[in-house]
């Protein structure tokens, strides 16, 4: 047995073991060759999506999860085919997963903009003026029947005056501003 096998052995006994050096080591020594075997499979339109260390830090934690699997590999080239392997598997199912299901396909993601200068016009999270013409008479309606103080502690709650900040202005106590804003919310539905 040569010298570097024995020396891989080694290496890997002491990752079963636990020595965080040891896995440090591993991920250095075999960490370019998972590099390059993601790369050979990764599909150009899902390169824009995923980072080849996206697949190896997968890569490496199925692996490091089954430890006890460590004692199979007698060789360093069986240890690499089987990370080559791994890569490969699970840069296929994303493969799959990205390009071959309805639901998740990047090839039917489109840009929001149909050519260089046209944009196409985004739904806006503003209301409509149809809905702010509405909420303004539903708010005039609900203020006609008010009483003067109820109608100002409404206003200045809307405005974003706190509780405390209402009853100061008015010179009532805070607890009356509370009272007038749940007896409100139970007759019309107003939020505090």
């Amino acid at each position: 047995m040569s010298t570097r096998e024995t020396g891989f052995q080694e290496l890997m006994q002491q990752i079963a073991s636990g020595c965080d050096s040891a896995v440090e080591n591993l991920i250095s020594q075999y960490g370019n060759q998972l590099c390059r075997a993601v790369r050979r499979r990764l599909n150009p339109r899902l390169r824009q999506k995923f980072d080849t260390s996206d697949f190896v830090q997968a890569v490496w934690a199925s692996f490091f999860c089954g430890r006890d699997q460590l004692n199979r590999f007698q060789h360093s080239g069986d240890f690499v085919a089987f990370l080559t392997k791994m890569a490969r598997n699970k840069v296929v199912d994303e493969c799959r997963h990205r390009l071959q299901t309805q639901k998740r396909d990047v090839t039917r993601e489109q840009s929001i903009f149909t050519d260089a200068s046209e944009e196409i016009p985004l739904p806006s999270r503003d209301p409509a003026p149809s809905q702010i013409a509405i909420r303004n008479e539903r708010w005039q309606r609900m203020l006609e029947g008010l009483p003067s103080q109820y109608r100002r502690i409404l206003e200045l709650r809307v405005a974003g005056e706190t509780h405390e900040d209402i009853a100061r202005q008015l010179g009532v106590s805070d607890r009356t501003v509370r009272r007038v804003l749940t007896k409100l919310q139970l007759q019309v539905g107003v939020a505090q």
